[in-house]
């Protein structure tokens, strides 16, 4: 039996405060641009597309996309939705965000959900999403969340 692999964790300080943090993260017009989705809606149960293939996103074009399912909105500290292949276990993501001293915001990410899979067949796929998750999506929120 392969090793379970554990969630993917992250963690940044956001130079904002949490009401700033909160909105940035989950209102319409703004959370496609730092979390790269889309039909994204604030609404809980509402589905929104992770699209890698570009001309399939410029398109508008969800075939083939990750399917995400709002499953908590409790502003201003949780947004949490599950992320999905059609036909496959939904693993599952979430921002958890804590207000610090100075009005600054902590904001801890957290991917989780990989023991539904067998792990030698996951972890090149997880091992992609940490780096993305890392390097790009919560580097673009701190980026737009203190511009």
């Amino acid at each position: 039996m392969s090793e379970e692999l554990p969630p993917i964790v992250e963690e940044i300080v956001i130079a904002r405060d949490i009401e700033r943090v909160w909105e940035v993260m989950t209102a319409d017009e703004r959370a496609p641009l730092w979390l790269g989705c889309m039909r994204y809606t604030r609404e809980l149960g509402h589905v929104f597309y992770m699209q890698q293939d570009q001309a399939k996103a410029k398109a508008d074009d969800v075939s083939g996309a990750t399917q995400c399912e709002i499953l908590a909105l409790e502003e201003p500290s949780l947004f949490k939705f599950s992320w999905f292949l059609p036909g496959f276990p939904a693993t599952y993501v979430s921002f958890r965000l804590e207000a610090m001293a100075g009005g600054s915001t902590r904001v801890v990410f957290q991917h989780e959900g990989w023991d539904k899979f067998p792990a030698d067949q996951i972890k090149p796929i997880r091992d992609m999403l940490s780096g993305g998750w890392k390097s790009y999506v919560l580097p673009g929120l701190k980026k737009a969340a203190e511009s």
